[in-house]
């Protein structure tokens, strides 16, 4: 089973994979004995949740560069935008990512 998936044709337009993706970086964190597979649930629901935050765009941004591992200008030419405008996608959307883990790590 090849480790990466098959970038859809016309990612714009496809559904965003939210639960996949989140699997894919518990997966990448936890690994797995009785007490890692507690915590991983807690992670996984945590990851679960900052996806949630994230716009249709920043999704697709984050999806492309860290799911399928697409560069900057594979991104930008893929989603029709400008390379400043997936990096600030991008950026916007690891912000979330990183405010809803700290929170969480915080006990917010």
């Amino acid at each position: 089973m090849p480790i990466y998936n098959k970038v859809p044709d016309n990612p714009t337009t496809a559904p965003v994979e939210r639960i996949r993706l989140d699997e894919r970086f518990v997966s990448l964190l936890v690994t797995e004995d009785a007490q890692d597979r507690l915590e991983a649930q807690e992670l996984r629901q945590l990851v679960h949740r900052a996806l949630q935050a994230l716009s249709d765009d920043e999704m697709r941004v984050i999806q492309l560069r860290y799911q399928y591992k697409k560069s900057p200008g594979q991104v930008a030419a893929r989603l029709g935008i400008s390379r400043d405008a997936m990096a600030a996608l991008e950026q916007s959307g690891l912000e979330k990512l990183r405010q809803g883990l700290e929170d969480w790590h915080r006990g917010v």
